[in-house]
C-alpha cells in the first residue's frame, strides 16, 4: 500500500496534468481568436497555416508538460528503498520522451510542409502551373524521412546508445543496398530530376515513346503513373522517362491543332473544296478563332490530291471529338457539292506468253 505522503503527491500530480490540460485548452482558445485576429491583418496567408498547425498541437504538448512536472513531483516525495516505484518512473518518463519526441517531430514536420506548399502554391499562382500536385507528395515523404530520422538519433543518444557504430553500420548497408538496388535508386534519382526540370506535371497529357497517350496521373518516388484512354494505369520507371524523348501536349498551354486530311480527285476546284473547309472549321464552336483556320495543298498522291485543315483548339480534351466530327461534316459537305472523295486505283495489264 502507498503511505499517505505518495498518495498526496500523487494527487498533486494528478492536479497538476489537470491544469496542464486546462492550461492548453486556453492557449489554444487564445491562439484561436487574438493570434487569429492578429494574423488576420497580414498580407500572406502563410502565418494563419502555421498557426492552424500549431493550434492542434497545443493541448498535446501541454498534457505532455503536466505528465513530466507531475513524475517530477512524486519522484521528489520517494526515497532510495522505492526501488520499484523509481522504475515506474523511470519507465514512464522514457515513453514519455518518445512520445514528446514523435510529436515535436510531426509538428516540425507539418510546419515545413505548410512552408513547403504555401511556397509551391505562389510559384503555381505565378507560373500558371500546377507545381504543388508534382512536387509537394514525394517532398513531404523526404521531409518525414528525414525528420524521423534525426528524432531517432536524438531519442537514441539521450538515453546513451552510442549512435556513432551505428552510423557506421548504415552507411555500410546503404552501399550494400544501392549496389543491390541499382536500378531502383536510378529510378530515385530520375524521380528528382523529374520534379525539378518538370518536364511533366501531375495532369498533363503525353505521349510516350511507345505512342501511348495518357494524363499523368501520379509521380512518384520509383514510377509514374499515367491514365490511358481505356482508364488503366501504366506504371513507368522514372528512369526510362528521363532517357527518351515524350511530347507534352500540356505544354507551355493546353491549345493544340486540330488536323483533318482529305484526298480529293483530280480536276476537282480546289478553291472550292478549300471554303468548304474553312467555312466549316469556322462553323464549329470549338474551333478558336484566331488563329484562323488553313487549307494546305499537301501532295500529290497516287489516287487524288491531298489536302490538310488545320486549325486550332482551347484544349486537347477536345481534339478527338473535333477531329471526327470535322471529318464526318466533311464527308457530308463534299458529297452534297459532288467533290469526289476518291479511291486507291490500280493499273493491272496482263500478256499472253504465247503472244509473246
Amino acid at each position: 500500500m502507498f503511505d499517505s505522503n505518495i498518495i498526496k503527491t500523487i494527487i498533486i500530480a494528478v492536479i497538476i496534468i489537470i491544469a496542464s490540460a486546462l492550461t492548453g485548452e486556453m492557449l489554444k482558445y487564445l491562439l484561436n481568436t487574438i493570434f487569429k485576429r492578429l494574423f488576420a491583418y497580414t498580407k500572406t496567408t502563410l502565418d494563419d497555416k502555421i498557426l492552424s498547425v500549431v493550434r492542434s498541437k497545443v493541448v498535446t504538448l501541454s498534457v505532455i508538460a503536466g505528465f513530466f512536472i507531475g513524475i517530477k513531483v512524486i519522484r521528489q516525495s520517494l526515497s532510495v528503498e522505492d526501488i520499484l516505484y523509481q522504475n515506474v518512473l523511470d519507465y514512464l518518463s522514457i515513453a514519455l520522451y518518445i512520445i514528446l519526441a514523435i510529436v515535436l517531430t510531426r509538428l516540425i514536420s507539418r510546419v515545413i510542409e505548410t512552408m513547403f506548399e504555401w511556397y509551391m502554391d505562389e510559384v503555381s499562382a505565378k507560373t500558371q502551373s500546377n507545381i504543388t500536385a508534382t512536387v509537394a507528395p514525394l517532398t513531404k515523404k523526404i521531409i518525414d524521412i528525414l525528420l524521423f530520422l534525426i528524432a531517432g538519433m536524438i531519442v537514441l543518444d539521450h538515453f546513451g546508445i552510442n549512435i556513432g557504430s551505428l552510423l557506421v553500420s548504415l552507411g555500410v548497408g546503404s552501399l550494400a543496398v544501392a549496389l543491390a538496388a541499382q536500378e531502383t535508386v536510378a529510378n530515385m534519382i530520375a524521380g528528382f530530376v523529374i520534379l525539378i526540370d518538370q518536364p511533366f506535371r501531375v495532369g498533363d497529357r503525353i505521349k510516350l515513346p511507345s505512342g501511348e497517350e495518357g494524363d499523368v496521373y501520379k509521380i512518384g518516388l520509383r514510377s509514374t503513373r499515367i491514365l490511358n484512354f481505356d482508364n488503366n494505369l501504366v506504371v513507368i520507371p522514372n528512369s526510362e522517362l528521363v532517357k527518351n524523348r515524350l511530347v507534352n501536349y500540356s505544354f507551355p498551354g493546353n491549345d493544340i491543332r486540330v488536323l483533318v486530311e482529305v484526298r480529293v480527285a483530280y480536276g476537282t476546284d480546289i478553291e472550292k473544296a478549300r471554303s468548304i473547309l474553312l467555312k466549316l472549321a469556322e462553323n464549329h464552336s470549338d474551333i478558336l478563332k484566331a488563329p484562323e483556320p488553313s487549307v494546305f495543298f499537301m501532295d500529290f498522291g497516287e489516287s487524288g490530291i491531298q489536302l490538310r485543315l488545320s486549325a486550332r483548339t482551347s484544349h486537347f480534351d477536345k481534339k478527338f471529338d473535333i477531329e471526327t466530327a470535322l471529318r464526318e461534316h466533311v464527308y457530308q459537305a463534299f458529297n452534297a457539292s459532288q467533290i469526289e472523295i476518291p479511291l486507291p486505283q490500280r493499273v493491272i495489264s496482263s500478256q499472253n506468253k504465247n503472244e509473246a
